[in-house]
């Protein structure tokens, strides 16, 4: 089946660069810095829990709770390089189409 008669003759001839250049500033202005704040939260948190760790002491609910905070924390900062580099694929990919 060609499935080229299904895509609109306006669609055909959009001008990928052109969409890359309106989507990369907004990409490096507002999507980059957002991440970076979510990423910088993301060690606060992970840092907060080490120190809740260390700092509980002989109580366990305190370094139960250090611990929680460790993985989650950590779950935080994988999700932010996660979505920092499928970003970078993007942008990239729609840059040199």
């Amino acid at each position: 089946m060609n499935f080229s008669a299904l895509i609109p003759e306006a669609y055909a001839s959009v001008d990928m660069t052109a969409f890359g250049n309106v989507v990369d500033p907004i990409i490096t202005n507002v999507v980059y810095p957002v991440l970076e704040l979510l990423f910088g939260l993301a060690i606060l948190i992970f840092v907060w829990g080490v120190l809740q760790l260390v700092l509980g002491g002989d109580d366990e609910e305190k370094r139960e709770r250090g611990k929680s905070t460790i993985k989650w924390g950590t779950v935080g900062l994988f999700i932010m390089v996660s979505a920092w580099g499928i970003i970078y694929l993007v942008s990239n990919t729609v840059k040199t189409l």
